[in-house]
């Protein structure tokens, strides 16, 4: 049942009674449907009941004191009542923070802070230095390539001289100049590897690492 049919069926029932006090009822819960609003419709309908019952009370009240409002006060309080359930159950009450927790956690945060920034601090006095100490490596390495390559060709020449006055001091410089060479070579290898494909690789996992922190 909605509005229509009910006050289709009140006025039907109220039909033995005077043209002005019908008028009077009809209007009085038409007007209590308004109050409540067209989404409330159904609660007044089931806090007033049937039209039987609603036109039987307005009688009564009209015989007995000539007031075919007089049910309002209390059916209207019923819907308030409903109304102010309604509201509640869709509108939760939103939890707050105590003021007391509030100002513990700002007195937590203003002791914790220095050490918080020692920490902070120290996280990236070692991050610095790691990254410092990984380039100084790779700059070594290639200091020492070029300063074997050096002495390569150094022992390459002074052997070559050699040969002619001594030819073991000068077979045994010339070795001495390969085996250079070939610690040359090697950390030349290592330098272009830390330098090309370890550090780049690196840095794209750290990004890779700070990416999926910040999503998350």
């Amino acid at each position: 049942m909605n509005r229509v049919d009910f006050m289709k069926q009140l006025e039907s029932l109220l039909q033995n009674i005077s043209p002005g006090e019908r008028e009077e009822a009809l209007q009085y819960y038409n007007e209590y449907f308004d109050d409540a609003g067209a989404e409330n419709e159904q609660a007044v309908i089931e806090a007033l009941g049937n039209p039987a019952k609603v036109a039987e009370n307005i009688k009564r009240d009209i015989n007995g004191r000539g007031d075919a409002g007089s049910q309002r006060p209390q059916n209207r309080a019923v819907i308030q009542y409903q109304q102010t359930a309604t509201s509640t159950q869709q509108s939760p009450q939103k939890e707050s923070i105590p003021t007391w927790a509030l100002v513990l956690i700002i007195i937590g945060a203003i002791l914790l802070s220095p050490a918080a920034l020692g920490i902070v601090g120290g996280g990236l006095g070692t991050l610095v230095g790691i990254i410092v100490g990984w380039f100084a490596l790779i700059f070594g390495f290639g200091v020492t390539a070029l300063a074997l390559f050096v002495v390569l060709l150094v022992l390459l020449v002074v052997g070559i001289m050699c040969m002619w006055a001594d030819p073991l001091a000068g077979v045994a410089l010339l070795g001495g100049g390969l085996v250079c060479g070939a610690l040359s070579i090697l950390f030349f290898m290592l330098t272009v590897a830390m330098a090309g494909i370890v550090t780049p690789a690196v840095f794209k996992g750290i990004c890779k690492l700070f990416n999926k922190l910040c999503k998350n």
